[in-house]
């Protein structure tokens, strides 16, 4: 009786590892997913932020552009006066002077912001490779994941077959019923080809 009953908790068990894996083969898989996932996570609250950063930089970059335009044209336009001669000497070269001066100084701080934003906009064009690489990792990683689990469902299933007579019958009643299955489409093709029975 006991012989009986732990044989049948064998095929059982045989039965259940058949349709469901192996238990605990998922462990590493689990673990490296939620590694993923942190990763994820904290990629794209950096994400977020860098999109800001850059936002920000490219205003403070137009900004100053236009800053510079205007005093490019308030300095083409001094030195059209210049060139006509319509203000003293004095008032000409002090006015020359601050214009350049101004235009200058914008100049050099709208390199200093176009380089800003250049930094900023590398640091997120690399964050966005970063999260497209941990998103194709995590799939790649989950497709693996289910061929593996499809494998060792098939060896599992395989070796179930080959120990156990009930599995192993219904796949010889399988079998006979495709064969029997193949034989009557057969039969009916050949039927048909003839314009039916006679």
């Amino acid at each position: 009786m006991e012989v009986a009953v732990g044989r049948n908790l064998k095929r059982i068990r045989r039965i259940a590892q058949a349709q469901f894996g192996h238990p605990g083969t998922g462990d590493n898989f689990t673990q490296t997913c939620a590694r993923l996932d942190a990763a994820i996570s904290a990629t794209a609250a950096s994400q977020s932020m860098l999109r800001n950063q850059t936002r920000a930089a490219w205003e403070v970059l137009r900004h100053y552009s236009a800053v510079t335009r205007s005093y490019e044209t308030r300095l083409r336009c001094l030195e059209e006066v210049i060139a006509e001669e319509r203000l003293d000497a004095g008032e000409t070269v002090s006015l020359a002077q601050t214009a350049r001066r101004m235009h200058d100084l914008a100049a050099r701080i709208e390199a200093t912001a176009r380089q800003h934003f250049d930094v900023v906009r590398a640091k997120e064009s690399r964050v966005e490779d970063l999260m497209h690489k941990l998103t194709s990792s995590k799939s790649q990683l989950k497709l693996a994941q289910t061929a593996q689990s499809h494998r060792n469902r098939l060896r599992t299933l395989e070796t179930a077959v080959g120990q156990d007579q009930i599995i192993h019958s219904r796949d010889v009643y399988d079998h006979e019923l495709r064969a029997a299955s193949r034989l009557a489409r057969e039969a009916e093709a050949l039927a048909g080809l003839k314009g039916g029975w006679s």
